[in-house]
């Protein structure tokens, strides 16, 4: 729990004032006193506080009218607050708790009582804190564990890809070995052959060197980039230094 919690205490009775403050003190808790709605209101931002304790007849207004503006911001709309008043009336009781207030202790009040709904509400607070971390924690490993899993996606892929590279060697390879050879072999005999014979043979060995290329590439393959190949349809990005995207003739 949190033993050293920092409480603001709005009260203007100055003997009220002490005697909270060495209850307070006591329990070692580090306390501010303040006499005035307007004192309060300059010392909230101030520091991070853990529990504010308001009187109800303050000397310059409601201190329930504080209780609300400390709920409407949002750096201490979650925080506790108590209400410490004389005004015992159950309808003032009911509107203290609805204008924002945890709890609403009447004055005179017992000190071991006081000091208990104390802790009450800081044990409160303490247990939502701890939730919050652990809900952060939890987005956290989330976090973590979506990145693994998309690593471990882009792993299997890149292993499937590897398989089905080595499958494409075993089974192209030879063929275009074939294929290349005797291209190129025709285009060293091409006297005499007609140049549009020529130029197709020259088309069949580019094509078939751009194949080989791609071969190889799948076999070292270590990015799975996609490129998109025609609008709304991806593959994987086996392109060569300075080639561009999109379909090849």
């Amino acid at each position: 729990m949190l033993e050293t919690a920092r409480i603001l205490l709005v009260e203007d009775d100055r003997v009220q004032a002490t005697l909270i403050l060495d209850l307070l003190g006591g329990e070692g808790y580090q306390t501010t006193w303040r006499a005035s709605l307007a004192d309060a209101r300059r010392t909230v931002p101030e520091t991070a506080w853990d529990l504010f304790l308001l009187d109800r007849i303050l000397p310059d207004g409601d201190g329930t009218d504080l209780c609300q503006e400390l709920r409407r911001n949002p750096a201490t709309q979650a925080l506790p607050i108590i209400i410490i008043t004389g005004r015992d009336r159950p309808e003032d009781r009911v509107e203290g708790l609805v204008r924002g207030a945890d709890d609403y202790i009447p004055k005179p009040f017992h000190a071991k009582e006081f000091l208990a709904r104390v802790r009450a509400c800081l044990r409160t607070l303490s247990l939502q804190r701890e939730l919050m971390q652990k809900a952060q924690e939890l987005v956290h490993k989330n976090e973590e564990l979506e990145r693994a899993q998309a690593e471990l996606v882009r792993s299997q892929r890149l292993a499937a890809i590897g398989e089905v590279g080595l499958a494409i060697r075993h089974e192209i390879n030879n063929p275009l070995g074939t294929v290349l050879g005797y291209t190129e072999l025709l285009l060293t005999q091409a006297e005499g052959v007609p140049e549009d014979v020529q130029r197709k043979l020259e088309a069949i060995r580019r094509a078939s060197l751009r194949i080989r290329d791609v071969v190889r590439r799948l076999e070292v393959l270590k990015d799975d980039r996609t490129v998109e190949y025609v609008p709304g349809v991806n593959m994987t990005d086996l392109r060569g230094e300075g080639q561009t995207p999109g379909r090849q003739a």
